[in-house]
């Protein structure tokens, strides 16, 4: 199996584990990064945008939920907590924050690396599927979005949105001027068997409108119309 492509962050600040779970990566053909603490995980995210990553729940210098918060804000890529707090409780915590799977230590390494393959393959046929063969340019007034080089410029600036915001900018800007309620926007962008929910969709849509509108909490670009869902409001071509 060759997965060179494939960058694994692993988030731990115990030795051993970095060096085993590493390992048995490495060895899969995964290109791994390594942190020991939340500010080494913000600088290999910078730098390596992980395909996935590894996460302890506990870290000497900021709470791995919070941390797993605050890297939802930055990426998509599958969150897989690792925790000696094997309780109910952590589960629903992690999962809430947006955290896609929990393993308790100790753990079997191979039933980590079959959990790693699963999101990976669904990740990235999730990807694959939604943008298909539609990697045309779209452009409106203010956004220019590029599927194929993930890139989105707003009035000419370059503007970072992970996956998901893009996916969703991406549907609303293939359908101008329609107006879509979350549910279907859930569906569309997230697909029929995820297991999010529509706060998720308004969350989203909150985050692009601070990296696309001129003012947020007045919005051209992508409104609200009350008591039906949101339209993308500029022509595009």
């Amino acid at each position: 199996m060759h997965h060179r492509n494939t960058t694994i962050l692993i988030v731990d600040d115990e030795q051993e584990i970095q060096e085993l779970v590493g390992l048995y990566l490495k060895k899969e053909g995964y290109h791994v990064c390594e942190a020991y603490n939340a500010e080494e995980a913000f600088d290999q995210l910078r730098r390596y945008q992980p395909d996935l990553i590894i996460l302890d729940v506990r870290l000497p210098d900021l709470d791995g939920i919070e941390l797993c918060r605050q890297i939802r804000h930055r990426t998509d890529a599958p969150i897989l907590f690792l925790s000696c707090k094997d309780s109910e409780l952590d589960k629903v915590v992690g999962l809430n924050v947006g955290g896609d799977d929990y393993v308790g230590k100790p753990f079997s390494i191979h039933e980590l690396l079959a959990r790693i393959q699963a999101h990976l393959r669904r990740y990235k046929s999730h990807l694959h599927s939604f943008i298909g063969n539609n990697n045309q340019v779209l452009r409106s007034d203010s956004i220019l979005l590029n599927p194929k080089e993930h890139e989105c410029y707003v009035r000419g600036e370059p503007i970072f949105l992970t996956t998901k915001e893009f996916q969703l900018l991406h549907f609303l800007m293939k359908h101008p001027r329609q107006v879509f309620n979350a549910d279907h926007l859930l569906e569309k962008v997230w697909g029929r068997d995820s297991e999010t929910d529509i706060h998720t969709v308004m969350v989203h849509i909150g985050r692009l409108r601070k990296k696309i509108e001129k003012e947020p909490k007045h919005p051209s670009i992508i409104i609200t119309i009350r008591g039906t869902g949101y339209k993308f409001n500029e022509k595009v071509q």
